[in-house]
């Protein structure tokens, strides 16, 4: 007699973010993990330049030389984490959930604006980068040691995002693509990139990033409709 194995455990339903704040909630929570990385990286790039500079114009030219170095974890290096497996759900990063609440008519700002745009995941990426600080200040202190430069820039430059969300040469030419003058984000106005009064250089890698205040009060809104941020064409 073959035992009645009973019912199969259904498995969980998956649940919409409440609202467009529960959204923010969680793509700061990836940002984090994504800045902890690259916080973890750079301290130890840091540790490698005291290990081997001699003086000071070895600092001063290290920008060039410590990609040849090949870091000893015996000699303060570690292993980093590396990245994590990318979703292969059509919508990207909580894409089951952002599915869910669109199926639900819950209003989330960014991704309504994505769909609007037509925007990629490096946009979206861009967006919860440049809005990060509207919410927190403490992300200001990150950006400004991240930058790894001496503007003591608190925003994060084309430079840090390139660095942040790209794992390959053709991701980077692609994303580079996104903050042309032409591209949705900068054509709209919705991020600004400027560069810092102190800076020297007049690369587009060394423009800050700024979400505009407009598009700030957007994204962080739980009612306000799209077209404050995208006017609605004008009717011939």
């Amino acid at each position: 007699m073959i035992a009645d194995m009973g019912e199969l455990p259904a498995f969980p339903e998956v649940q919409p973010f409440a609202d467009n704040w529960s959204y923010l909630k969680a793509e700061l929570a990836w940002l984090d993990r994504v800045l902890m990385r690259s916080l973890a990286k750079q301290r130890q790039t840091d540790r490698e330049i005291d290990r081997v500079a001699k003086n000071a114009a070895d600092r001063s030219t290290s920008h060039w030389w410590k990609g040849f170095i090949a870091i000893d974890p015996s000699k303060g290096g570690s292993q980093l984490p590396k990245h994590p497996p990318q979703t292969n759900h059509p919508l990207g990063r909580f894409g089951d959930r952002l599915e869910a609440s669109r199926e639900q008519n819950i209003r989330l700002a960014i991704p309504t604006l994505c769909d609007r745009l037509e925007l990629d995941r490096f946009d979206r990426d861009l967006l919860i980068l440049c809005l990060a600080p509207e919410i927190s200040r403490r992300y200001e202190r990150l950006y400004e040691f991240l930058n790894n430069d001496n503007n003591n820039n608190k925003q994060p430059t084309v430079d840090l995002a390139l660095r942040l969300f790209c794992r390959s040469d053709a991701e980077w030419r692609k994303a580079r693509n996104s903050l042309t003058p032409q591209s949705p984000l900068i054509k709209r106005k919705i991020i600004q990139l400027y560069l810092p009064s102190n800076s020297s250089s007049r690369s587009l890698l060394a423009k800050a990033m700024l979400v505009s205040e407009k598009a700030a009060t957007y994204f962080l809104s739980e009612d306000l409709p799209i077209e404050s941020i995208i006017p609605k064409p004008r009717k011939k």
